[in-house]
């Protein structure tokens, strides 16, 4: 039985994607190699240094799947990979070998900044520099100036194109993407490498991330998932990942990265209770981090039964606030309940 539960209360507003739809995309130059290359790649958690205490024990579980994905793409096509989860704290020059081919960087908009100037540092040194994350599908356009590649979405055939044929482009970078989201990533087990790297860089509270679905089942004109096609991701890794889980740590604590968990409730709870042993496992809803809002917390099991209860009867009520700049056309104010039935 799950003791944490959390859902997102309040959202700000951010551009809608139009990445894949209105950018003619380039394909990758054909030059391929047939060594391994070094792979850099850095998940920018924080946009600062910071020496906080909250961020010490936080941010490594902050850690998002998508770059530890790519790791483990990339290390399965035979590629020497170097990730680094920065938190605040490292030295990023130092933490990244000196000889790396290609740097990945995984930055959401409050990073950018910082993402546009690790990009620069390494190009100087003749390193290619790639874009992923909500940044790069957010303002992709902006992206291209200070990065080789922009990637939209990623699967395992595009990274693997992309490091046997990657290239310098100083002038405007290539903006690159697949056609859809992937049909399964590589799970916990996959990506434990990676995982267990970054946790041990926090010593009093470990949070493992998984998912259990991409894009989303609404249309909300604030969000860039609004046009991605929803999809669930196999049920069967989900249990894999949790079984294994538990032969890591003595309870365990998984950090949902789905927004849209609700959605299948029955199905995801149903793995869970199926899966998990009681108590082996807590589990917490990551907040996105584009997205301000609250994480409500079981403190017993008592309370954690109850609070399923609400949500499996939908007795939750949920208020999102979107925060923008400057005046809002009036066609486009009004209140609107979301159809779970969709």
């Amino acid at each position: 039985m799950p003791y944490f539960y959390g859902e997102m209360v309040t959202g700000v507003a951010f551009p809608t994607c139009k990445f894949l739809k209105e950018i003619k995309l380039n394909p990758i130059p054909q030059t391929h190699r047939s060594k391994a290359v070094k792979v850099g790649i850095i998940d920018l958690i924080t946009k600062k240094p910071t020496n906080a205490l909250y961020a010490k024990i936080m941010n490594p579980n902050s850690a998002s799947i998508m770059p530890q994905v790519v790791a483990a793409w990339a290390e399965e096509l035979g590629h020497e990979v170097h990730l680094v989860t920065y938190t605040g704290f490292e030295d990023l020059r130092r933490e990244l070998p000196n000889n790396i081919d290609i740097l990945f960087v995984c930055a959401f908009t409050q990073a950018a900044f910082l993402a546009y100037s690790i990009s620069n540092l390494f190009r100087k040194q003749n390193v290619v520099t790639v874009l992923g994350g909500p940044h790069a599908r957010a303002y992709a356009e902006d992206a291209k100036n200070y990065f080789d590649y922009v990637i939209g979405f990623a699967d395992k055939t595009l990274i693997c194109d992309l490091l046997q044929g990657f290239s310098r482009h100083p002038d405007e970078g290539v903006m690159l993407s697949a056609q859809r989201q992937p049909h399964a990533l590589p799970g916990v087990r996959a990506r434990w490498k990676f995982i267990r790297q970054t946790l041990d860089k926090t010593r009093f509270f470990k949070i493992v991330p998984m998912i259990g679905s991409l894009g989303c089942p609404y249309h909300c004109s604030f969000c860039i998932d609004s046009q991605i096609e929803y999809q669930t991701l196999p049920y069967d890794e989900i249990r894999e990942d949790l079984v294994f889980l538990q032969t890591q740590f003595k309870q365990a604590a998984v950090g949902w990265h789905d927004p849209n968990f609700g959605v299948r409730f029955d199905d995801y709870m149903g793995i869970i209770e199926e899966a998990v042993k009681p108590g082996a496992i807590r589990f917490v809803f990551r907040l996105d981090r584009e997205t301000s809002g609250l994480v409500l917390v079981a403190k017993h099991p008592a309370a954690a039964r109850e609070l399923r209860a609400l949500w499996e009867r939908r007795e939750v009520v949920k208020y999102y606030i979107a925060i923008v700049h400057g005046q809002v056309a009036a066609d486009m104010l009004g209140e609107q309940s979301i159809d779970h039935s969709e």
